[in-house]
C-alpha cells in the first residue's frame, strides 16, 4: 500500500508541474506614459502568495485578452487581439494585424487601445498530440458607419504559433486570421472544452440572438468537425456582449448567464460534441442593479457563482430545484475608486479559488477563497487582490487544460496548500496510517491542540474538530471520505501549525 500511495502522489505532482499553462495572467490598459499609475500588470500563480506586479508592456488590454505558459508556468507570448507578443514583450515574427478589418484599425491603430469585443472572445489551446505549436482561437468583429452605425461578430478565426525550425527556435506566427466560420455570431461567448479523450478539444461558439450552437472538433490536424446543434431559448438580443458563457469543470456542464434573464443550463457530451439537455432556473435579484456580470463553477462543480454587478449569488448544482438553492454570499459595499467596484466576469485561479474582475477601468479583483464551501463560508473578499494598474475592464480566460479524459478526469486546479511540502513547526505530531480507511491517529508532542482541519484536493474541508487543549492523542473518522489525497493541519494555542499529506481509499 505504500507503494500505490507513493504512485498516487507521484502521479498529482507530475499532472500538476506539467499543466500550468495558465499561470500567468495578464492584465492593463493606458499605457500613454511609462508611469506606474498605468502600464499594466502580470499576476503571477508560481508564487504564494500570488504576486500582481506592475509589468510597463505596450499592449493595452481591454476584454480580449489571452495567454499562455509552458508545462513549467513561464510565459509564453500573449495577445490583446491586435497583436502577439512573447515573454519579453516584444511582438512575434508576424504577430501584428490580429483580426484585420476596420474595426482593428480603431481600436488598435487609431485609438492605441485592446481589442474591444465580448468575453470571451479569445482563447489558446496546445495543438494536440503536438508539442510547441499553439493555436489562437479569436473572434472578429464587422464594423461599418454607413448607412448606420453597426458592429457584431461575423468570423471566427485561427491563428497558428510555433518555434521556428532554425536553432534558435524562437516563436512566430506561421498562419494568421484564418477562417473558420463566416456567420452572424455571438459578441464573446467563445468556450473550449477537452474532448472525453482528454487529448482533442470541442470550440464551442454560438451564433448571435439564437439557439443555435456551431461545435468545431479541434485535433492534431486542426479543425476536422463542424456541428451545428439547435436547442434551447434563443439569446436575448438587447443583452448580447453582457454577461458570461462558461464550463464547469469537468465540461459536463454549461451556462449562459445573461442579466434580467434566467439562467441557461446546458449538459454537454464529450464524447459526441452535443449538448443533451436543457433548462431553465431563474437568478432574483430583487430591485437591485443587473446589466452585466458573470458566472463561474467551483472547484468540483457543485456550485455555480454568478456576479450579478452589486451581489454573488451561490447555487447548488447537485440540488433537484436548483433556483430554490440561490444564497447572496456577497454584497457590493460600496466602495468607490473612482466608480464602484462592482462584481462582473469571473475566472476560476489554478489555485482553486475564483477571481472576479471589479468592473470597468479598475484596481481591483474580488476573491472567492473556498468555492466549494457552502453559502457565506465560501469565503469572498471584497477586493483581495489590489492591482497595481487600471486592468482595463479584463480579466483572462483559460479552460480547463487539466481536464483529462472521462474516466480520469483530473483535478483542475491545485489549492496552494496541497502543492507545498509538509511545514515542520511546532506543534509535533504524528499521524498514521497512510493509507488510511476506517480512522486517522493523531499524536501530539503536547497538549495544545485547538483545532485538527482535513481538507481535500480541491480546498474543501472534510473534517474539523475542535480540541479543548488537554489530549495528546485524537482519533477522526474517515471511513465514510472519498478516496484521494487529503491534507491534514494541525494548530495549537499559539496559532502554529503542522501540515500533511495523508492518502485515504
Amino acid at each position: 500500500m505504500r507503494y500505490l500511495a507513493l504512485v498516487f502522489l507521484t502521479c498529482i505532482t507530475s499532472l500538476g508541474a506539467a499543466q500550468k499553462l495558465d499561470y500567468v495572467w495578464l492584465i492593463g490598459d493606458n499605457n500613454n506614459t511609462i508611469d506606474t499609475t498605468h502600464g499594466g500588470a502580470t499576476i503571477d500563480f508560481n508564487y504564494h502568495p500570488i504576486k500582481a506586479v506592475y509589468h510597463y508592456r505596450e499592449l493595452n488590454f481591454r476584454l480580449a485578452n489571452c495567454s499562455i505558459c509552458d508545462t513549467s508556468g513561464q510565459l509564453l507570448f500573449y495577445s490583446n487581439g491586435c497583436d502577439l507578443a512573447g515573454s519579453d514583450d516584444k511582438i512575434l515574427y508576424n504577430g501584428d494585424g490580429i483580426n484585420p478589418g476596420l474595426w482593428h484599425n480603431i481600436i488598435c491603430d487609431s485609438n492605441n487601445d485592446g481589442y474591444a469585443t465580448g468575453y470571451p472572445s479569445m482563447a489558446i489551446l496546445p495543438n494536440p498530440d503536438t508539442f510547441g505549436i499553439y493555436i489562437m482561437f479569436h473572434q472578429s468583429i464587422k464594423y461599418s458607419s454607413t448607412p448606420i452605425e453597426y458592429a457584431f461578430t461575423d468570423k471566427l478565426l485561427y491563428t497558428r504559433i510555433a518555434k521556428e525550425s532554425g536553432q534558435t527556435k524562437t516563436l512566430e506566427v506561421f498562419e494568421k486570421n484564418q477562417e473558420i466560420i463566416q456567420d452572424s455570431l455571438s459578441v464573446g461567448e467563445l468556450s473550449a472544452v477537452k474532448h472525453a479523450n482528454g487529448k482533442d478539444w470541442w470550440i464551442i461558439q454560438p451564433r448571435r440572438n439564437s439557439n443555435q450552437f456551431y461545435v468545431f472538433l479541434f485535433t492534431k490536424d486542426g479543425v476536422v468537425d463542424t456541428l451545428l446543434q439547435t436547442i434551447g431559448d434563443p439569446s436575448p438580443p438587447e443583452k448580447e456582449g453582457y454577461g458570461q458563457t462558461t464550463f464547469s469543470t469537468f465540461g459536463d456542464k454549461m451556462v449562459r448567464y445573461y442579466p434580467d434573464n434566467p439562467i441557461r443550463l446546458y449538459g454537454f457530451d464529450r464524447s459526441t460534441g452535443l449538448f443533451t439537455d436543457y433548462q431553465t432556473f431563474i437568478l432574483d435579484t430583487g430591485n437591485t442593479i443587473d446589466f452585466d456580470g458573470g458566472c463561474c463553477f467551483s472547484p468540483s462543480g457543485k456550485y455555480l457563482y454568478i456576479a450579478a454587478l452589486t451581489n454573488i449569488y451561490q447555487f447548488d448544482m447537485s440540488a433537484s430545484d436548483i433556483g430554490s438553492t440561490q444564497t447572496t454570499v456577497a454584497t457590493w459595499d460600496g466602495f468607490v475608486d473612482p466608480i464602484a467596484i462592482s462584481f462582473w466576469h469571473a475566472q476560476l485561479g489554478p489555485d482553486c479559488k475564483i477571481y472576479i474582475n471589479g468592473g470597468g477601468d479598475t484596481k481591483y479583483y474580488h476573491i472567492i477563497h473556498n468555492p466549494d464551501e457552502h453559502g457565506i463560508a465560501c469565503n469572498v473578499e471584497q477586493r483581495g487582490l489590489v492591482l497595481p494598474t487600471p486592468s482595463g475592464a479584463s480579466i483572462p480566460y483559460f479552460p480547463n487544460y487539466r481536464l483529462g479524459p472521462v474516466d480520469n478526469p483530473g483535478v483542475p486546479c491545485s489549492p496552494v496548500v496541497a502543492t507545498q511540502q509538509p511545514i515542520v513547526t511546532t506543534p509535533r505530531c504524528s499521524v498514521w496510517p497512510n493509507p488510511a480507511s476506517n480512522q486517522l491517529n493523531f499524536e501530539f508532542s503536547n497538549s495544545s491542540i485547538k483545532k485538527i482541519q482535513l481538507t481535500d484536493a480541491f480546498g474543501r474541508t472534510a473534517r474539523q474538530l475542535n480540541l479543548s487543549g488537554t489530549n495528546n492523542t485524537c482519533t477522526i473518522p474517515v471511513s465514510d471520505l472519498i478516496s484521494g489525497l487529503y491534507i491534514w493541519q494541525v494548530e495549537d494555542s499559539d496559532n502554529k501549525v503542522s501540515i500533511g499529506k495523508v492518502l485515504i481509499h
